[in-house]
């Protein structure tokens, strides 16, 4: 009887890697398609109605002296956030603390929280006038790190500098004279 012959190791060595290889490639393919049918999806949703809030709808904290609604219209002002917000959108929460930090009552931005069904809150910790400060014949308010304040800031019973300032750098920004902002941060103790 004649001896069979057994196949070489090499080749049932290919075969198998070619089945692992064919294994892997509908894998990657199969996941592929899922996330593409996973974000094809989610753009179907983004420019549905149920998906969009005003921005006037947020919920936040003022500062003192404005009404949420001023405050609310003077951050998108600044911000350039556009009117309708879409709650899917990936990058919502991070431009919503940049466009809040950009004006000059927010110190800063605590938390942006997107809550269901419709809700959009951003937790602010604001200025605090501790030094009234002259300036073209006008008190203007600065907060402890020399930071200037809008001109609706209460001088009021804040203690004035009584040096000679240079002209500030603009609201939401630090005075820019090291006398200023170091009268500011002793008031500030």
């Amino acid at each position: 009887m004649p001896a069979k012959s057994r196949p070489e190791k090499s080749s049932w060595f290919l075969g198998w890697l070619w089945k692992i290889a064919l294994l892997l490639v509908l894998v990657v393919l199969l996941l592929g398609g899922v996330i593409w049918a996973g974000r094809w999806g989610l753009e179907q949703l983004r420019g549905k109605d149920r998906y969009e809030i005003k921005f006037a709808a947020i919920e936040c904290n003022p500062p003192l002296g404005l009404t949420k609604p001023e405050f609310l219209d003077e951050v998108w002002y600044v911000s350039k956030l556009p009117k309708q917000l879409n709650l899917l959108e990936e990058k919502l929460p991070q431009h919503l603390r940049e466009g809040f930090a950009l004006h000059p009552w927010v110190e800063k931005v605590d938390d942006v929280e997107i809550n269901p069904p419709k809700q959009i809150v951003v937790k602010l910790t604001h200025r605090k006038p501790v030094l009234a400060v002259k300036t073209d014949g006008v008190l203007r308010a600065v907060d402890g790190f020399g930071v200037l304040l809008p001109k609706n800031a209460a001088t009021q019973n804040l203690p004035i500098y009584d040096g000679e300032a240079k002209a500030p750098q603009g609201d939401g920004k630090r005075w820019g004279d090291p006398n200023v902002e170091a009268a500011a941060r002793k008031a500030r103790k």
